[in-house]
């Protein structure tokens, strides 16, 4: 039976003060990063989201501008988000790197083993937005009403458009970080299991304020896929714990 330290290798008392400065660090560190992807994406950004809007609707759609700073903070926007899916495995390392000095050995071998896990699921999350739930819900958008053609607003749809994407990615986040959480010892199954109700209030309360679709529909999956995420979740830690204590009979039987 392997034993652990009673403190992390790396632990020390820090003042409040060090955490700041560490956290200051490493947040400029991504800015930076994020600041830098943004310049260099915005040059093309036109053609891009030109692109995008073409996946987005599936056919020749007039990008409407309002405002005439509308269209500068549309490929902003799009710049941002771009540049964030890019550097999100920088993120979480940064992330990592932060939390690290308050984790033993074997949770760091656990936590970096899923890492990769977790962008892989983001991907998956985005791609599952982009091609499925993004232009079937904006179809309906582009549908003549009484025969009144539609004229979208290019900031406004990128904008919904991004908070979709982001829920999906994030959403999609909510096993490996229950797993991670289990793992070292944070939660438990019985902790996720008497907090699923105020999670589900919570994401559908958040799904209502942050996208633009008065049909409810957007709303309605963000919450089921939150839902389907977090029940996985829940079931994961059982195995965990399950298998945790197997091994802890198996031990004492030796």
């Amino acid at each position: 039976m392997a034993v652990h330290p009673a403190h992390p290798p790396e632990d020390r008392e820090m003042e409040l003060r060090e955490h700041l400065a560490e956290l200051k660090s490493r947040t400029t560190r991504v800015l930076i990063v994020i600041v830098a992807g943004m310049a260099i994406v915005f040059q093309f950004s036109s053609e891009l989201i030109k692109r995008f809007w073409m996946d987005v609707f599936r056919e020749e759609l007039d990008m409407v501008v309002y405002t005439p700073t509308e269209w500068i903070m549309a490929r902003l926007a799009f710049s941002f988000v771009l540049t964030f899916f890019v550097a999100y495995p920088y993120i979480v390392y940064e992330l990592y790197l932060f939390a690290k000095p308050g984790l033993y050995e074997h949770e760091r071998k656990f936590v970096k083993t899923f890492l990769p896990f977790s962008y892989l699921l983001f991907l998956l999350g985005t791609a599952l937005a982009y091609f499925v739930v993004i232009p079937k819900l904006y179809g309906l958008a582009t549908s003549s009403y009484l025969g009144a053609e539609p004229f979208l607003s290019v900031k406004k749809t990128l904008y919904g458009a991004f908070k979709i994407f982001l829920a999906f990615g994030l959403a999609f986040q909510i096993p490996v970080l229950a797993v991670i959480a289990v793992r070292i010892g944070l939660i438990d199954s019985k902790w996720l299991k008497e907090k699923r109700l105020i999670i589900y209030i919570a994401v559908f309360i958040l799904a209502t304020n942050v996208t633009l679709d008065i049909t409810g529909l957007s709303q309605i999956v963000i919450l089921g896929l939150v839902v389907v995420m977090y029940e996985l979740s829940i079931a994961i830690a059982g195995l965990m714990e399950g298998k945790r204590e197997n091994g802890m009979r198996t031990r004492r039987a030796v």
